[in-house]
């Protein structure tokens, strides 16, 4: 049986006990909403857009008449308002939820510098995002999450793109959105990077790329592929965010701590068969195509050396979405009946195998998208 664990007893201690803080960061146009919602929403965590805060002054600059010219009268209007979000993820002021459609418009975007780079606003919003994020899980996006709102984040992400590859993307957005008279693809790269250069150039709250963040450059990916790398880099830095999220597929022990799964006590009479097992050619690194879900009985494993991934499809009539976990040392896997996976191996990788005596198995070919989504994962954890 496997106990749950007080995460003050994870190996680790109270360094992986700490809440998995996500800070997004990055230039205009890179896709930073998009993934950074798609990320919470994959970890099961929250999800802060600052910049949506920004827009929602905008939006009060325009409707209580305050001269925009003034930034003393700006900062006096901001520094009273409590920004925050619904339970539906939708920014409030004072508690009066505003349309997306509003602070997302472009008379909005041409004006939210006038609140972004008034220190006195700016400040009175850090303090309200730091506050919302205390002692909670979360993605933070915004143009200083990496720098000011959460400094200590376990992984900082700067979510970069080329302004060609910007620019077509904005075009593509307004084309779906029925907008006419649309620009050239040259005057939106233009204006983008004259964007660039004065968010990285700004007194307060400039675009940043820090040491310690790391930087995905985009072009060409997916929105499938950029999260998934992503949810990988989380899982390197806090394996315990993966275990949440795949806790009906399976189970994890580890003989270090409190929580150790008895693996070879066998079920009734039917008990179970070990064995080791070496990396197949179907089943290494880049090679993987289908998944494989067992039925009648629970199937686990241990790495005894080498470098392996446990890849996970959940438990529908063929492989869903990927999520995948780096197997550790002295670190058991068990394995729900009916769950598509793999375990793919390095070459040199051994690991120890025991599963309930007659186990039945059946293979399913993965699409073209889950095998990408796989290889960001396996990407991350065995570098090449």
């Amino acid at each position: 049986m496997l106990r749950t664990m007080d995460p003050l007893l994870r190996p680790g201690g109270p360094a992986m006990a700490r809440p998995l803080v996500i800070a997004m960061d990055g230039p205009a146009g890179a896709g930073k909403s998009t993934v950074a919602k798609r990320l919470a929403a994959r970890l099961g965590i929250l999800r802060l857009d600052t910049g949506a805060m920004y827009r929602a002054c905008t939006v009060q600059l325009f409707d209580r008449g305050i001269d925009r010219d003034d930034p003393a009268a700006i900062a006096a209007l901001v520094t009273t308002l409590r920004v925050d979000f619904s339970v539906a993820g939708r920014v409030r002021v004072n508690g009066v939820e505003l349309d997306e459609d509003r602070i997302r418009s472009p008379a909005t975007t041409a004006e939210i510098w006038r609140v972004a780079n008034n220190p006195a606003c700016r400040a009175h919003l850090v303090a309200q995002q730091q506050a919302i994020v205390a002692g909670r899980e979360a993605v933070v996006e915004g143009r200083d999450a990496t720098t000011v709102i959460c400094p200590d984040a376990q992984l900082k992400i700067y979510l970069d793109a080329t302004p060609a590859e910007r620019a077509r993307r904005r075009l593509a957005e307004w084309r779906e959105q029925g907008r006419a008279d649309l620009p050239s693809a040259a005057e939106v790269e233009a204006e983008i990077s004259e964007r660039d250069r004065k968010d990285s150039t700004r007194a307060v709250g400039a675009l940043t790329l820090t040491d310690d963040a790391l930087q995905v450059i985009c072009d060409g990916m997916t929105v499938e592929e950029v999260v998934a790398r992503l949810a990988a880099h989380a899982v390197q830095r806090n394996p315990f965010a993966m275990e949440r999220m795949v806790a009906d597929q399976v189970l994890v022990g580890r003989s270090r701590a409190p929580g150790y799964v008895r693996v070879a006590e066998g079920q009734g009479d039917d008990g179970w068969q070990l064995g080791l097992s070496n990396p197949s050619p179907g089943r290494m690194p880049g090679q993987v195509v289908d998944f494989t879900r067992n039925r009648g009985g629970h199937q686990a494993g241990t790495l005894l050396q080498g470098a392996a991934v446990l890849a996970l499809g959940g438990r529908g009539d063929s492989p869903g979405r990927i999520d995948a976990l780096p197997m550790l040392p002295q670190t058991w896997y068990v394995i729900e009946p009916d769950c598509w996976h793999a375990v793919i191996q390095t070459r040199g990788t051994i690991c120890a195998w025991a599963e309930a005596i007659g186990i039945s198995e059946e293979r399913r070919e993965l699409s073209a998208g889950q095998r990408s989504e796989l290889d960001q994962f396996v990407g991350v954890f065995v570098p090449r």
